[in-house]
């Protein structure tokens, strides 16, 4: 049975990326090489989830909501680092970005055969966006304007799977998540460069970013009654979702994307039921890597370079029906680096940007399961 009863789940994660910028520049004096560590602190990521059945259990509605997605950075201006220079020396000055995504999805599943669900799920999101420097916009005398006031946007799509048990202890999922088209962003800026004859007039500030479709499968196995197995491989193809499919400069130097590949990423997790009370859980992920190293230097303020995750887990049954669990998951440190980029001149010879990142995380979860 793929579904059974009604369940609710509530969970609170607490967040926190450690990133490291580190660039070299060449000068008539020799190269110019400076190393810069983000401020980082922990963020809380809230979700939570509900379904319960219909109809003699042959259909399951339910709604969930989660916060699914990110990036930010925030490295002070300096005066020993070529790309955190102040803008009056040629450099980007302080850069920040930070952007976050909410999901709310209301959901229905039925049970076309004993063996077959078949789901649908309409997404409705929220994203909000800042960055300072904005590179999207043509520089105003070889200075970017900031959109330094976060903008929301709504963002819509749909989600569709199917579950079909092969056997008693085997099942397979098959999903299609569709590209999450949002709203443009949009700021109010004004002109930053003080040797400009237009400094301090208003700019009207605009960007185009959605959420990349998402093709994925995976196989569950019920190996014992104490230990359950699973693994899932997911294609998220970025290369043609706008703000990710283009790269590089554009006639008035402004950075027309970010650039990103589509990738693979693999899952794999266990759990094993250690006694009537307690599950221990553990699992593993590798992602490719979404950005070509000849673009690190137009992805410093969005570095999503990590590859492996190692989680650990485990779930504690306080009374029947309600359980409290606890996960640790450890992104191991990933790495992107090239050349920097001139809108006019291109790619700079014997220049390098090179991001590394970690991330940690804690998760607490609720759930509640009535049958």
């Amino acid at each position: 049975m793929a579904f059974e009863g009604s369940r609710f789940d509530l969970s609170m994660e607490m967040f926190r990326a450690d990133r490291t910028l580190t660039a070299t520049a060449p000068t008539q004096q020799g190269p110019f090489t400076g190393s810069q560590v983000s401020k980082s602190e922990f963020v809380p990521i809230p979700a939570f989830g509900w379904s319960t059945q219909l109809k003699e259990g042959k259909v399951v509605v339910g709604l969930g909501g989660l916060g699914i997605g990110g990036f930010g950075v925030d490295y002070r201006q300096n005066n020993e680092h070529p790309l955190l220079l102040p803008k009056t020396m040629g450099g980007f000055g302080q850069i920040y970005s930070n952007f976050s995504l909410l999901k709310v999805s209301p959901s229905v599943a039925f049970a076309a055969s004993d063996k077959l669900w078949i789901g649908f799920a309409a997404n409705v999101d929220w994203a909000s966006l800042a960055v300072d420097p904005f590179p999207a916009a043509s520089p105003d005398g070889g200075i970017y304007p900031g959109a330094t006031s976060a903008d929301g946007a709504f963002g819509f799509g749909f989600q569709a799977g199917l579950i079909y048990q092969l056997t008693d202890a085997a099942s397979l999922g098959f999903a299609y998540t569709s590209t999450q088209r949002f709203d443009e962003f949009k700021w109010n800026s004004v002109n930053d460069n003080p040797e400009d004859p237009a400094f301090g007039t208003f700019r009207e500030l605009e960007f185009g970013m959605d959420v990349p479709a998402v093709l994925a499968g995976g196989i569950a196995l019920d190996v014992s009654p104490r230990l359950f197995l699973a693994a899932d491989a997911k294609y998220i193809m970025y290369s043609s979702t706008e703000g990710f499919e283009e790269s590089g400069f554009d006639q008035t130097g402004a950075v027309k994307g970010f650039g990103w590949d589509d990738i693979f990423v693999f899952a794999t997790g266990a759990q094993f039921q250690a006694s009537e009370k307690v599950a221990l859980r553990a699992g593993y992920n590798y992602s490719e890597n979404p950005i070509p190293d000849e673009n690190s230097f137009f992805n410093v303020a969005a570095p999503a370079i990590i590859q492996h995750h190692l989680t650990l887990g485990l779930g504690y049954e306080l009374v029947d029906g309600l359980e409290i669990s606890g996960a640790y998951y450890r992104a191991f440190e990933g790495k992107v680096s090239g050349p920097m980029w001139h809108p006019a001149m291109g790619e700079v010879p014997g220049s390098n940007v090179t991001t590394t990142m970690t991330e940690d995380s804690f998760i607490a979860q609720f759930s509640l399961t009535r049958r």
